[in-house]
């Protein structure tokens, strides 16, 4: 990927009350950067599917190109990890993919999710989101269900989690 190239990542938001599945284009710096840019509090969405959580297989409405806010984002869920690994890390040796795997249990409101933190060093709840790099809770292998339709759930092979909408989070217990 040459500079000034951006490339097309498929995923899904989730809000309190929706899930936007789509595409974005990002840049060299990964899906991190788009989050973490300060010019924009919004993040372009295209080919973007709106559907209600407690009625995930009914599109609500359907646009080609939209805007979503970037601090309504509870959580990002994405099929591939490697779209989610920060850029400047090599996969195999990023510090995402060191140290151990550590079962997790969070809170966001409307959800509930599970799956793997990859951690080194204490295993405290504070000290893993003090410590974790970004604005964005890793969770690999992850699953995350509705808190009220438990029967409605959506996985992927990383779910970034926004650290200002955890409400709760346990670590140990498979």
């Amino acid at each position: 990927m040459s500079l000034g190239t951006r490339n097309l990542i498929s995923l899904d938001l989730f809000t309190d009350a929706y899930r936007v599945t789509g595409h974005t284009k990002v840049g060299v710096g990964g899906i991190h950067a788009e989050l973490a840019n300060p010019n924009s509090n919004f993040l372009e969405i295209q080919d973007a599917y709106i559907s209600r959580i407690n009625q995930p297989g009914e599109i609500v409405t359907h646009y080609q190109e939209a805007a979503f806010r970037k601090n309504n984002i509870n959580f990002i869920v994405l099929q591939d990890r490697r779209v989610g690994i920060p850029v400047g890390t090599q996969h195999g040796r990023s510090i995402y993919t060191r140290g151990r795997p550590i079962p997790a249990f969070l809170t966001v409101p409307s959800f509930e999710i599970k799956g793997e933190i990859i951690h080194e060093g204490k295993v405290a709840p504070r000290d893993i989101l003090v410590k974790s790099i970004g604005n964005y809770l890793l969770i690999f292998a992850a699953e995350a269900s509705a808190s009220l339709y438990p029967n409605i759930a959506y996985s992927g092979d990383l779910i970034m989690v926004s650290k200002d909408r955890i409400g709760l989070i346990g670590l140990g217990k498979k």
